[in-house]
């Protein structure tokens, strides 16, 4: 649990980092949405990379969220092996945007839940 909780920390200092960059005079506008192609730049950085490690964190950290928020509840949307390695992830989300460039503009979380979706779908 307290893997899934860095990694979670860890998705949003990048994410932090990245809103810095795009905003440096700190206004309080909100800021920009963090979308589907946006995680696919990430997830396209260099083994090693700050980016790609982003990439890996993020989708540990969007599946940990979805594990915790449906757990008292009679919902799935998807079925990933549980500790599913980072990189396996990171794979079915590059494959699912290969195939739906159209998807790129909706919010990350979103593109996510839908390629894990198509990744591992629940037996029923």
């Amino acid at each position: 649990m307290r893997q899934f909780l860095l990694a979670g920390l860890v998705a949003g200092l990048f994410a932090s980092a990245a809103v810095a960059q795009q905003n440096p005079g700190g206004s309080l506008a909100p800021p920009p949405k963090f979308l589907a192609r946006d995680l696919q730049a990430l997830c396209d950085g260099a083994e090693g990379s700050a980016r790609l490690a982003g990439c890996l964190r993020y989708l540990q950290a969007s599946v940990a969220m979805y594990e915790l928020a449906v757990a008292e509840k009679e919902l799935t949307w998807f079925c990933a092996p549980r500790e599913a390695p980072a990189v396996l992830l990171r794979q079915q989300f590059v494959e699912w945007a290969k195939e739906n460039g159209d998807q790129m503009g909706q919010e990350a979380i979103q593109a996510v839940r839908l390629a894990m979706t198509d990744a591992f779908p629940c037996q029923e």
